[in-house]
C-alpha cells in the first residue's frame, strides 16, 4: 500500500554522476509515464532561466516525438521559456517525482489554442527517495530480513515497509532488540518476483507497538548504509513493480 504524500515541485539537484541510477533511458517508459502524467491531469512546473523562475502547468497531450503544455496566463513566462537555454520540467507519478531537462520548447497551436511544445526528452529522472513515500509491504507478499543478530544467531524479521532509502523491521522481543545506531552487515532481504538482495542496515530508531489483542512488539526503522547499484536496482525495480499492481487495483475498483 502506498500512503499517499503531496510531492514537492522543487528541482532537484546532484553533484555528477549522483544521478545515474535513477535515471531512464527507454523512450517507451518514458512516453508511458508521461502519458500517465496527462491522463490524470497531474499538475506539473516549467522550470526556465534559474530555480526562482518557473509556472504551474498540465499535460496536454503526449506522443512518440513530444508533448504539448498548457502555457503560462503571464505572457512574458512564456516569452523567457522560450528564449531560455535550460528548462526544466518536474511532475510526479505514482507517488514519485519525475524530472527532465530540455533545451528547446516552441509555442505551437493545440486544439484551436495555444501551447507549448517539448520534444521527448531522451532521459528522465524518477526520485524514489524515502521522504517522497514509503511502501507498506502487502500481506499477500510478504518480505523477511534475515541478520546476523549475534555472533551466533540469525534472526528472521518481518519487513513491514521498504523504500530505497531504508526499511522498518517488526519483532517480538526476546533475546534481542535492536538499538538505534547498531549495525548489522550482510543483511538478505528477498523482494518477492524480483530476488534476494544483500545489504548492511543501520537502526536509526525503535519504538514499542501495541496489537488490538494487547501484544506488544517492537519495531525499528533502518536505514541502507552506503548502498550500491547491487542493492538499489532491485529495490528500484520492486518498487516500480508494487507501483504498477498498486494502480492496477484502483483502476479496477
Amino acid at each position: 500500500m502506498i500512503k499517499d504524500k503531496k510531492i514537492s515541485l522543487k528541482i532537484e539537484t546532484f553533484a555528477n554522476g549522483e544521478d545515474k541510477d535513477l535515471q531512464l533511458h527507454s523512450k517507451l517508459e518514458i512516453q508511458n509515464i508521461l502519458k500517465a502524467i496527462c491522463a490524470q491531469n497531474t499538475q506539473s512546473a516549467l522550470y526556465f532561466a534559474g530555480e526562482k523562475n518557473f509556472f504551474l502547468t498540465m499535460l496536454l497531450a503526449v506522443d512518440e516525438q513530444g508533448i504539448w503544455i498548457d502555457p503560462a496566463s503571464h505572457a512574458p513566462d512564456n516569452r523567457n521559456l522560450f528564449n531560455s537555454k535550460e528548462i526544466t520540467f518536474v511532475s510526479s507519478h505514482l507517488q514519485t517525482k519525475v524530472q527532465f531537462v530540455a533545451r528547446d520548447a516552441y509555442p505551437v497551436t493545440y486544439q484551436g489554442g495555444e501551447a507549448i511544445f517539448i520534444p521527448l526528452p531522451q532521459q528522465l529522472l524518477r526520485l524514489q527517495r524515502r521522504d517522497f513515500y514509503r511502501l507498506a509491504t502487502e500481506p499477500l507478499y510478504p518480505i523477511k530480513c534475515v541478520m546476523q543478530a549475534t555472533t551466533n544467531q540469525t534472526r528472521i524479521i518481518q519487513v513491514m515497509d521498504i523504500s530505497i532509502g531504508g526499511l522498518s523491521l517488526e519483532y517480538m522481543e526476546k533475546d534481542f532488540r535492536l538499538m538505534p545506531g547498531n549495525i548489522y552487515p550482510d543483511c538478505e532481504i528477498a523482494l518477492p518476483e524480483i530476488g534476494t538482495l544483500t545489504a548492511t542496515i543501520e537502526v536509526k530508531n525503535s519504538f514499542e507497538v501495541a496489537s488490538r489483542t494487547g501484544k506488544v512488539k517492537r519495531r525499528a526503522g533502518c536505514v541502507f548504509v552506503k548502498p550500491n547499484t547491487d542493492t538499489t536496482l532491485p529495490l528500484q525495480h520492486y518498487v516500480a513493480q508494487m507501483q504498477r499492481l498498486s494502480a492496477s487495483t484502483n483502476i479496477h475498483r
